[in-house]
């Protein structure tokens, strides 16, 4: 699985990269990285 900090993410600059990081945290492909490197599963936001 892979993983990425909630802060790496916040600051993507690519658009379409930071769409595909969110569509893989959605179908549970990805896990979001806490500040204190504690890994986990993310609910997806309704938009």
């Amino acid at each position: 699985m892979r993983e990425i900090s909630q802060e790496i993410l916040d600051h993507m600059p690519d658009p379409i990269a930071k769409m595909v990081w969110e569509k893989w945290i959605e179908d549970g492909k990805a896990r979001l990285k806490t500040p204190h490197n504690e890994a986990q599963k993310c609910q997806a936001m309704a938009r």
